[in-house]
């Protein structure tokens, strides 16, 4: 049975909205009458193709990690206690924490009731659901243990997502400092600096030499700042939309490779969630080609995605995944000892969460480390930068006071 969105008004006046489960848009209208609410619109949840899904890309709705966690796990613990899939839920819907928690599961469930499975349901979804769940869940319908495969599959969203947002954390304080010292000190320089150096112009003294400096600066941002605005403007924009190309987006991110520090954090982070996504998948039974497939999907950057596509091709000619990893120049040799520990003792699924586990607190270590480092040292670099503008402006000052 269809669902549709839909927004009305209650008999207090208060709009309201939610979903309700219809076979027309004019048996939801009158389903709502019979609540005693006004419709204001109504929208069916429309339901695509996993061709469609790919075909938009980008512009497809997205759902957060966490979110798509929060229900896996609902689903698994209610499935476990003996709930049928639908059932379970309608009781997620019931219990969802917004309104995008219950549109999503109310797409797969109105799937699940017209008789199709529920990978299909999540493959068939407006929301984009990753390749390894839709492939985790059809395995667990087959192999009857659906409920461990979500709980699984939740782990790995939750470390996925926890692992990508660790480096965007460690950079959000550093940037909000330096963009609120570029905001002070370009105030300081268009409005501060000028009124006050008036002061100085009608007299003969030499400026020291941190004021003349500093008046040259204002002056140079007075005449130009805005042109250097917009010039940094236009080319951030130039470089979005460059990015925007495949291949010049690869270089890019071989380039962030490179960094020091930065890069290390990337591929530590790509290579967790690599491992994370293979060992789950293995360890549910899906097939090992299938399995890096699809893992391969879930490295974000787009250089690391390409040899982790190299690996598959040799895996695919028969080549082991220990050498593989080794001949395309991915991870460490901690990554391959664990690989091939894995593949000699037939548990490379419990190594591989094992190698995602210690990839994950390296990087978490290595994030804190940097913060309690760095940060103290910008700080005392902002600090200076403004102590210096404010030296510039009080020693002229103070050299006139000795005067009188």
């Amino acid at each position: 049975m269809p669902a549709f969105d839909y927004s009305a008004y209650n008999t207090a006046g208060k709009q309201i909205s939610g979903i309700i489960e219809a076979d027309t848009d004019r048996q939801a209208r009158r389903l709502l009458k019979d609540r005693h609410l006004l419709p204001l619109s109504i929208s069916e949840i429309r339901k695509s193709s996993n061709s469609a899904r790919q075909a938009l890309g980008k512009s497809a709705n997205r759902l957060s990690p966490f979110d798509l966690s929060l229900i896996l796990r609902q689903l698994a613990i209610l499935i476990q206690s003996g709930l049928p899939v639908e059932e379970a839920m309608k009781m997620t819907i019931e219990q969802a924490e917004n309104a995008k928690q219950a549109r999503v599961v109310q797409s797969w469930r109105s799937e699940i009731v017209e008789g199709r499975s529920f990978s299909d349901a999540l493959s068939r979804c407006p929301y984009r659901i990753p390749d390894s769940v839709i492939a985790g869940v059809g395995v667990g319908e087959e192999s009857g243990h659906l409920h461990d495969i979500l709980l699984r599959l939740a782990d790995e969203q939750e470390n996925n997502a926890e692992n990508r947002k660790t480096v965007s954390r460690a950079l959000i304080y550093p940037l909000t400092l330096i963009i609120t010292s570029i905001a002070v000190i370009s105030i300081m320089m268009l409005w501060v600096v000028p009124k006050i150096t008036v002061i100085f112009a009608s007299s003969d003294r030499e400026l020291p030499l941190i004021t003349r400096i500093i008046v040259g600066l204002s002056e140079f941002t007075q005449s130009y700042g805005l042109y250097l605005f917009l010039f940094a403007i236009l080319a951030f924009i130039l470089w979005h939309q460059a990015l925007k190309d495949p291949q010049r987006k690869r270089r890019w991110h071989a380039f962030l490779l490179r960094l020091p520090g930065l890069g290390a954090w990337i591929r530590m982070a790509n290579i967790a969630d690599w491992s994370r996504s293979l060992g789950i998948l293995l360890g549910s039974g899906v097939p090992a080609l299938s399995a890096l497939k699809i893992s391969s999907a879930t490295v974000n950057n787009l250089y690391l995605r390409k040899k982790m596509e190299a690996v598959t091709e040799n895996m695919r000619q028969g080549s082991t995944l220990q050498k593989a990893l080794t001949e395309n120049d991915l991870g460490s040799g901690f990554l391959n000892h664990m690989v091939g520990s894995g593949e000699a003792s037939s548990q490379l699924d419990q190594m591989l969460l094992r190698v995602a586990d210690y990839y994950g607190l390296r990087l978490k270590n290595a994030v804190e480390v940097f913060l309690k480092i760095f940060n103290p040292i910008l700080i005392i670099l902002m600090g200076l930068v403004i102590l210096s503008i404010v030296a510039a402006v009080m020693l002229p000052i103070m050299d006139m006071n000795n005067m009188i």
